[in-house]
């Protein structure tokens, strides 16, 4: 039973003290951290189907969903089931494998221009990797990102990923702010950066580019701002311009991928991608990743029709992975996509709660979203299109108290409105409503 209100973190607030000793900022990786929970991060102990719970046995309503992977929930039973059974016979194998050959035909069977699919372990591998297989077809070396994207922690693209806005310059031609030092200024040159939802500055972009260009790398959903969709008929654009300038087109799927539908964002939006990458939902919570193709560019990785890209991965192929995505894949896929169905009606019902709530409350903000998928946004603004509009509109400390009275409340997201909130299949129509009660009492909290 959840507790309505979170009261006490005495023994997460002991551990991080102790955890500051041997980890940077006390966790594994900094949106788990400080940076983001103040004055310290909560640390939980286990999670089963829509709930999660902390170290001080408190419960919550979980719409972080680990990111994105746990589509299914926590500890869902089948790839649970699944993974045991597997386990019997050896964690890894690292040869070829039978599952290998099941799991790439399903994903053939319902991702769009998945011709030919090679695994990896996480969406900065898929992505990494993609990028490569583009250059190499093409036999061109530049790439073409957009501002506050992400695609993972390699280097040509840890560019604009999160600078300030008025840093950014000129929206023709914006100054290139890695991500951070580490990242050789000599990396920067390969990759165009421009701002996203601006078809006409695409395309004078990609002619300008064309001879040099190998692949425009997209998220189809602006994800790491929370939620911002393509303008109507964006994508459709993207997708004329590259094919008319002999330029690739890579949508980046890692969070979008199995989550609009079985087939991702290319089909929930009707546009095809050369390249497409796939992780989070594709595992659900096993650390499971993929990239695909048109069969002509992915033979780029095929020795016997030339020199070949290269790629490989001791861990590619995990066995255990392997069973969990199987597992996965097939529970969202069955009943006649009664997943997606489901998926689709608790975020909707959270969509427009939160902003019944919003008006109610005569708070300035607006909610973002498509289903399983959303932000809520503390801004006057009408939308938000890009990254420019995100920093400069959106008021992130607001939402930040927001989020951490939120949890107090028993409902657990990321005090980032640059993340997204997801939707599991395990959460019901009970937990929206409860969350939206939560949500009502934390609005008007930090509205006093």
């Amino acid at each position: 039973m959840m507790t309505e209100v979170v009261r006490t973190h005495n023994k997460s607030k002991a551990l991080y003290e102790r955890a500051c000793n041997f980890l940077p900022e006390g966790v594994s990786s900094p949106a788990r951290g400080p940076r983001n929970y103040k004055p310290y991060p909560i640390y939980m102990k286990r999670g089963r189907g829509s709930r999660i719970f902390d170290v001080d046995e408190n419960a919550y309503v979980d719409f972080l969903m680990a990111f994105g992977p746990l589509i299914l929930g926590h500890a869902p039973p089948k790839v649970i089931e699944a993974v045991n059974k597997a386990m019997q016979n050896g964690s890894m194998m690292g040869t070829a494998q039978e599952i290998d050959v099941e799991v790439a035909e399903k994903i053939n069977r319902i991702v769009p221009n998945a011709d030919l699919v090679r695994f990896a372990n996480s969406g900065t591998e898929a992505t990494m990797h993609a990028i490569r297989v583009a250059r190499g077809y093409t036999r061109k070396k530049k790439i073409l990102k957009f501002e506050g994207h992400f695609h993972g922690n390699h280097d040509y693209v840890l560019i604009n990923v999160g600078p300030p806005a008025e840093a950014l310059g000129s929206r023709i031609n914006p100054t290139k702010i890695p991500n951070g030092p580490g990242i050789p200024e000599e990396t920067l040159r390969n990759t165009i950066v421009i701002p996203w939802n601006d078809a006409d500055l695409l395309e004078k972009t990609v002619k300008r580019h064309a001879k040099e260009l190998a692949v425009v790398l997209t998220e189809p959903i602006m994800a790491n701002c929370g939620h911002i969709g393509p303008n109507p008929g964006y994508l459709k654009a993207m997708r004329d311009i590259t094919t008319e300038n002999d330029v690739l087109l890579l949508f980046d799927e890692v969070i979008t991928g199995f989550r609009l539908a079985p087939g991702g964002a290319q089909e929930y939006f009707g546009v095809d991608a050369d390249l497409v990458t796939m992780a989070k939902a594709m595992g659900a919570g096993f650390p499971v990743a993929a990239f695909a193709g048109k069969r002509e560019i992915m033979n780029t990785l095929v020795a016997k029709y030339g020199a070949p890209v290269h790629n490989s991965g001791t861990y590619n192929g995990n066995t255990l992975c392997m069973y969990a995505a199987r597992a996965a894949l097939n529970e969202l896929t069955a009943n006649d996509g009664a997943a997606y169905k489901h998926l689709h009606s608790i975020g909707n019902q959270m969509i427009t709660g939160i902003r019944s709530i919003l008006e109610k409350n005569k708070v300035q903000g607006i909610v973002q979203g498509i289903g399983p998928m959303f932000q809520l946004y503390f801004t006057k603004a009408k939308a938000i299109h890009d990254y420019r509009e995100f920093d400069a509109a959106v008021d992130q400390a607001i939402f930040q108290r927001f989020a951490t009275k939120l949890t107090e409340n028993g409902v657990y997201i990321s005090p980032s409105a640059s993340e997204s909130w997801f939707a599991s299949t395990a959460h019901t129509d009970a937990d929206a409503e409860l969350a939206l009660k939560a949500i009502d009492r934390s609005i008007r909290a930090i509205s006093r």
